[in-house]
């Protein structure tokens, strides 16, 4: 099964946030890796080790917009389907959402960039940011997931019995922004770390695993609820995913700006894809 188009443009965000931090483009395609849920879970959760370069998810977010110049944004990802060069990965092989479940747990703080605050056209530098990768083997006790909504009640996750964390990831760069159409865009690159032995009984492959996670989120003005009295924003609908690579040295500084630029780009040319 072939993924939609807007969803290999995500891939497109991510190569060029690769070329931006200096590594090699020889590759044309996004780095693969190894996934083996039986040697992590046990046997009964998907049909042996798979490949994948890139995973679809979807968020929900709740950013606090008290008046000042920076954001508090916390939410989920639940992450929905592994891809292979461009062809999404069975559920049947891979058994996510069949047999087992795989998240992420955010918080955020956004610095205003450019335009008025929380108003449409905004844009904004992401300050910090850490995530929590979680999975849960068990469906039989589902992890479930609250999206936030137009009371201000944020995005929450309802740990199932069995569920534990796999991996951490925090900010190195990153760009946000409401565009004049009420959609927004989050875009990011982080330190990736697979916790061992949970994580690393996941992601079996490459050994040691990337240590670079590349994300790109957006949604269109349908899925954001600004609340009049300016106090929040609740995020839901979003759609997006992540990919991984590995950087041996650190780029200069003028290498990530020509990352962030590349990013806000590319993410205004998807959004006018998808209006």
């Amino acid at each position: 099964m072939k993924i939609l188009r807007v969803q290999i443009k995500l891939q497109t965000v991510a190569t060029v946030a690769i070329l931006a931090l200096g590594i090699s483009s020889q590759a044309s395609a996004f780095p693969t890796f190894t996934v083996d849920p039986n040697a992590a879970f046990g046997p009964g959760h998907g049909t042996g080790p798979f490949q994948a370069d890139f995973i679809i998810g979807t968020s929900s977010t709740h950013v606090d917009t008290p008046g000042a110049l920076i954001e508090h944004g916390q939410g989920w990802v639940n992450f929905t389907t592994f891809v292979n060069g461009g062809s999404a990965v069975l559920g049947s092989v891979s058994g996510l959402n069949n047999n087992w479940q795989m998240w992420a747990e955010f918080k955020f703080d956004l610095s205003l960039t450019s335009g008025t605050y929380g108003q449409l056209g905004s844009t904004y530098t992401v300050t910090s940011l850490h995530a929590d990768f979680w999975v849960d083997p068990s469906i039989g006790t589902p992890t479930a997931f609250v999206s936030a909504n137009n009371l201000g009640e944020l995005a929450t996750v309802t740990h199932g019995a069995d569920s534990f964390r796999i991996a951490t990831a925090d900010l190195i760069a990153g760009v946000a922004d409401l565009n004049l159409q009420g959609g927004t865009a989050f875009n990011s690159v982080s330190s990736f770390n697979l916790l061992n032995p949970a994580g690393n009984s996941l992601f079996t492959a490459p050994v040691p695993f990337y240590n670079r996670l590349f994300n790109e989120f957006n949604n269109t003005s349908q899925g954001v609820f600004r609340d009049p009295a300016g106090n929040f924003i609740a995020i839901n609908q979003t759609s997006g995913g992540i990919d991984f690579n590995a950087v041996t040295t650190i780029p200069e500084p003028e290498t990530y700006a020509m990352f962030l630029a590349g990013l806000g780009l590319l993410g205004w040319r998807m959004r006018e894809a998808r209006s």
